[in-house]
């Protein structure tokens, strides 16, 4: 029995050779897109393969290091801005780069999100702090000698601890 009755028996091979030919064409295709994609596919979570933790790890330690008080004074420090000016550039900046990579603690351990936004969150409290005891207007100078005096203790940032935390937790990944 063929496929289709046309009347010609001729057509009908053809018809029944192109509609063949065309399946196997658009299976050989779904084939190969499944195997592309699957491919492109990170490894299975408990393979212990994933390379996207180890990607959320380093943007956060970019993350981390972007925000550090002393680069951003370093990356913001300009003697053209007033106090007021360069404070609401580094609280903005710390906010802008924090939502940027908010996306990673999907793949993160919570403590260490939570660290991150602990840092965030002391950062900015520290650039309102130390901006508070100079008048608005007075040169950003002022306010970058503040940061760098307070960062320049040790124990000041949580950036340095935040740095520790992301490493440990990637050399238990690796």
């Amino acid at each position: 029995m063929l496929l289709f009755d046309v009347g010609f028996p001729e057509i009908q091979g053809i018809l029944t050779v192109v509609i063949f030919g065309l399946l196997f064409y658009l299976f050989t295709e779904l084939r190969q897109l499944r195997l592309a994609i699957n491919a492109k596919q990170p490894a299975s979570a408990g393979s212990g393969n994933s390379l996207l933790p180890l990607h959320a790890y380093e943007r956060l330690t970019l993350l981390a290091d972007r925000i550090s008080l002393k680069n951003l004074v370093t990356r913001m420090h300009s003697a053209n801005f007033t106090t007021g000016e360069l404070q609401a550039g580094m609280v903005e900046t710390i906010r802008t780069e924090y939502e940027h990579n908010i996306t990673q603690q999907i793949y993160i351990n919570p403590e260490v999100w939570k660290a991150v936004t602990n840092m965030k969150e002391q950062n900015i409290f520290i650039v309102n702090q130390l901006a508070a005891a100079l008048p608005p207007q007075s040169n950003a100078v002022e306010l970058s000698k503040l940061i760098l005096e307070y960062s320049a203790n040790k124990d000041a940032e949580l950036s340095s601890i935040v740095l520790d935390a992301i490493q440990f937790e990637v050399k238990k990944l690796i």
